[in-house]
């Protein structure tokens, strides 16, 4: 390439990079894959060796992911990132360059999952937390303390060299740690929760998220924490930065892995120490083995040298440590046809483009249909009907299209042109100015119906039984449903009419929906959460419940009043979500609706303060107990297994530390299985937590 190109190339390539970094690091809403990410940093790397502009970027340039909306931390010591590679030569080369320095066969390698979460430093003083700050720049970064304590299973409060997760309150144990510690790790999303999320949005009709990162860092970032305070982060530590006094630094990466746990910190699940390329080689195949089975999202392994006598020997490149390196798991990938381009619209009308697959075979599962967001997304790709496309499961989950075989286009390919009406009631869509997406603002569309409906009976909502989308649809279309409302005028033979309903499938759904409307009363958070209104989440709709006793002073609220701090009587919701929600509730259809549901005996009054569960043995059979739960159950809520638990007398914790007893587990049970197991710590299933509790099953989520 010539200078000019190559200098044009890499102007280009930098303002690229900064468009993704921006969409990465700052919105948590990346519409590149990381391989196709580092690859592009990759080709900047070599032309800046080349280049001859004066500009060059010696080493691993940092993104940013600070935000307006939280102040800045400059950290201690600087957050550095890792160096990067895709290959088993490129972790060769590692190993030849540290072997060089230090002496073949003198080093051993530690190799562990790399976590795919957002890196947060966490500042202790006297074993007391007084910070947790993001990277951002890699010397000074966001500082998310208050929605860290809030929304972090795990992060300890006060370290404890007894393994206390400590509290809030209380008087610190004798301190023996460091007086000031920098504790480096990731906060991120499990995979269970993740499915859980979208399983609830899919229920609602809601756009599902791509990938487990972007909610994570959608979550810490809320500014309304509130509002996603139902959402589980979990924290992983594995490094520090400063540590004072410094002659009490741990001597190993071993050493410093039992502080964490002797602090009650969460630590890395797998981990693999070994001395030679061989052994590194087949440390590095075993963690990628056995990362599936931790239930969080891993994208690669990372390897460092043990000793940290010797990581100070090897120094420091410009952003990154030469003592280690991040070795990048190549994405599983599949080739099919683009057959076509369906259009999803969800509840609140914002109308979703479908890729419609030739069903191919991708890490264990049939791909046949793959979200494409939104309309800008089928043009920067430049999707064609008839495209052979590349196909990946983002965060090894959701299935995404990442690119086109372009030189398999034969000029046959169908360009997309995105429709001008809507899909299901032929009204003209909308585009926010500055937005790539369309929406429906009819708001008696058929769809957006059916997905009110579906989200007002879902288990975290009213949980009707036996209301799926197909008998939902069914109603839409025959015109029995306009409104929740409408489910309760339906007479036993109308549901038993329906296609693939009978007596007995319609006599469980009224009895299931005269069991709503117990649950609307007993709990007027869960009727609330089930009215889908904007910028209301589980949380705020429990905030709602103690400002008003019923729809109908519901429907009459002001914006002082929900802005108002709960201190204060108020719902202590946002500027914008106060403002938003009043106009959404001053609405003649959405009046019309909630009156409707008065009208069905609906939400006229509800307790103030949701009555607890109690316990059915009647006894508190777990009293002294500590216990964790983890995974995914089959007959109970995560929530409402906790609720038993501690009707039951059982403490029940954030993560697993010396102070736990049991660990119940559920499927995919993550890290937690495995440090149980480490510390002899007695674990059950939920069957046996079932027998224990000696209950009859009368659990209000049977999902």
């Amino acid at each position: 390439m010539e200078d000019a190109q190559a200098l044009a190339r890499l102007k280009e390539l930098r303002r690229e990079i900064a468009r993704h970094d921006e969409l990465y690091f700052r919105k948590a809403a990346p519409v590149i894959s990381d391989y196709e990410y580092d690859q592009l940093k990759a080709e900047l790397r070599a032309l800046e060796a080349r280049a001859s502009d004066g500009q060059t970027l010696a080493g691993e340039t940092l993104g940013d992911d600070r935000s307006a909306g939280f102040t800045s931390h400059r950290h201690l010591e600087p957050m550095l990132s890792l160096t990067k590679a895709y290959s088993d030569e490129e972790v060769a080369a590692f190993v030849a360059r540290v072997e060089a320095k230090l002496g073949r066969g003198a080093v051993a390698f530690r190799v562990e999952p790399k976590y795919d979460g957002l890196a947060v430093s966490l500042t202790y003083e006297q074993g007391r937390l007084v910070r947790a700050v993001t990277r951002g720049n890699g010397m000074e970064g966001d500082d998310i303390t208050a929605n860290a304590r809030l929304l972090v299973r795990g992060l300890a409060e006060r370290l404890g060299e007894g393994g206390s997760d400590g509290g809030a309150g209380g008087e610190a144990a004798s301190w023996s740690g460091p007086e000031r510690v920098e504790l480096r790790g990731e906060i991120y999303m499990g995979t269970a929760e993740f499915k859980r999320i979208n399983a609830e949005r899919e229920a609602a009709g809601e756009d599902l998220f791509a990938h487990p990162r972007t909610v994570a860092v959608g979550t810490i970032r809320a500014l309304e924490a509130g509002e996603v305070a139902d959402r589980k982060l979990e924290l992983v530590c594995y490094g520090w930065g400063a540590w004072t006094p410094a002659v009490d630094r741990p001597a190993t990466l071993a050493e410093f892995r039992a502080k964490l746990a002797a602090w009650g910190l969460p630590v890395v699940g797998i981990e693999k120490v070994v001395t030679d390329a061989a052994g590194l080689s087949t440390a590095v195949a075993e963690v990628r083995a056995a990362a599936p089975g931790l239930g969080l999202p891993v994208d690669g392994v990372v390897l460092k040298v043990e000793r940290v006598s010797q990581q100070e020997e090897l120094g420091l490149a410009p952003g990154a440590p030469r003592w280690a390196l991040a070795r990048k798991f190549e994405p599983e990938r599949a080739v099919t046809r683009l057959q076509g381009i369906t259009l999803q619209v969800g509840r609140t009308g914002v109308v979703t483009p479908v890729a419609e697959l030739a069903p191919v075979e991708l890490a264990g599962s049939t791909i046949a249909r793959a979200t494409l967001h939104n309309a800008g997304e089928i043009a920067r790709r430049d999707l064609r009907v008839g495209d052979w496309v590349l196909v990946e499961k983002a965060g090894e989950i959701i299935p995404a299209i990442v690119g086109v075989e372009m030189a398999r286009r034969t000029g046959a390919e169908t360009p997309y042109v995105f429709p001008e009406s809507c899909p299901s009631c032929a009204e003209k869509l909308t585009q926010a100015a500055g937005e790539v997406g369309y929406r429906c603002a009819n708001r008696a569309c058929p769809a957006q119906v059916a997905r009110r409906i579906g989200h007002f009976a879902t288990p975290a909502a009213l949980d009707i039984a036996g209301l799926g989308p197909g008998v939902i649809d069914a109603l839409v279309a025959r015109g029995l449903a306009r409104s929740p409302a409408d489910l309760y005028r339906l007479r036993a033979g109308e549901w038993a009419a329906l296609p693939g309903l009978g007596a007995r499938s319609a006599a469980k759904l009224m009895a299931g929906l005269a069991a709503s409307r117990e649950t609307a009363q007993a709990n007027g958070a869960r009727l609330i959460y089930a009215l889908g209104l904007p910028g209301v989440g589980e949380g705020a709709a429990r905030r709602l419940t103690e400002v008003v006793t019923g729809l109908g002073a519901l429907a009459a609220l002001e914006a002082e009043a929900l802005r108002r701090p709960e201190s204060e009587g108020g719902a202590g919701l946002g500027e914008a979500v106060a403002r938003e929600l009043v106009e959404y509730l001053q609405r003649p259809d959405v009046r019309a609706e909630l009156a409707a549901l008065r009208a069905a005996d609906i939400g006229g009054s509800w307790t103030k303060k949701p009555s607890p569960i109690p316990s059915d043995t009647g006894s508190d059979v777990l009293r002294g107990h500590v216990v964790v739960v983890t995974g995914t159950f089959t007959h109970w809520t995560r929530a409402e297994a906790t609720r038993r638990l501690t009707a039951a007398g059982a403490t029940v914790g954030a993560d697993v530390t010396r102070q736990t007893t049991l660990l119940i587990v559920g499927a995919e049970p993550g890290s937690k299985l495995v440090k149980a197991r480490e510390r002899g710590i007695e674990v059950i299933d939920e069957a046996e937590l079932i027998r224990r509790l000696g209950t009859g099953m009368k659990s209000e989520a049977t999902h």
